[in-house]
């Protein structure tokens, strides 16, 4: 059963992640590739990429839902790290506004991955418990949330706002090249689980199969 994947990465963009700015650009081209990859070995799959950036300046965009061949990698002028951190506002507008795109097609997947290197500090919009609840309805959906950090407690963090894998790594090259590649290998794993589940499906199978299924593979091993 012909099936798409839409992956969405959401990059800190606030000023303390200067001091990880190259390091950065080479973690979304990984990520980048990896999707590349999974497109390439699972035949059934169809991937887009949503890439965003955020910090108190606002959202800015680089991708929105394109289709990963059309995807080149980034570059340092890229990514221009300033001010805060109002991780519950991107998390909350970015995914609102690719579910109101997806919600009605059971044969979409969804994963969602976050890189900050900081607590939330500047959501005027979003609060913890309105993102917990806005995770906790998209996941019963099938949809997987991702969440890796640095120089903070990244654990009580993906707790709080009910992220099943989640990531804590060091302003390290080693520590972050490593973090890159649990992403790479996590999404791969992921992508070849959701591409079985929808070969057990038939045509016809109910929506409600569908996102049973897609429940079953995001709870699988991503990082």
């Amino acid at each position: 059963m012909k099936n798409s994947v839409y992956n969405v990465v959401i990059l800190d963009k606030s000023g303390s992640m200067s001091d990880m700015r190259h390091q950065a650009v080479g973690c979304v081209n990984e990520t980048f590739g990896s999707i590349r990859t999974a497109a390439k070995q699972n035949d059934g799959q169809s991937h887009f990429v949503t890439f965003v950036q955020f910090c108190n300046c606002g959202l800015h965009t680089i991708y929105k839902n394109t289709p990963i061949d059309e995807v080149k990698n980034i570059s340092l002028k890229d990514f221009q790290p300033c001010c805060g951190t109002p991780l519950y506002d991107a998390i909350g507008n970015v995914c609102t506004a690719l579910h109101a795109k997806v919600k009605n097609d059971p044969t979409i997947s969804v994963a969602v991955t976050i890189i900050t290197d900081g607590y939330e500090n500047s959501s005027r919009e979003f609060s913890a418990q309105s993102i917990k609840a806005l995770i906790e309805a998209y996941k019963s959906e099938g949809w997987l949330f991702a969440y890796a950090g640095a120089n903070h407690d990244v654990e009580s963090v993906a707790f709080n706002l009910a992220i099943d894998h989640h990531l804590q790594f060091e302003k390290t090259d080693d520590d972050i090249a490593k973090m890159s590649e649990a992403m790479a290998k996590g999404r791969m794993h992921w992508c070849a689980n959701i591409q079985a589940a929808f070969n057990d499906l038939c045509e016809d199978s109910s929506p409600e199969e569908i996102k049973i299924s897609k429940q079953k593979a995001s709870k699988n091993f991503f990082f």
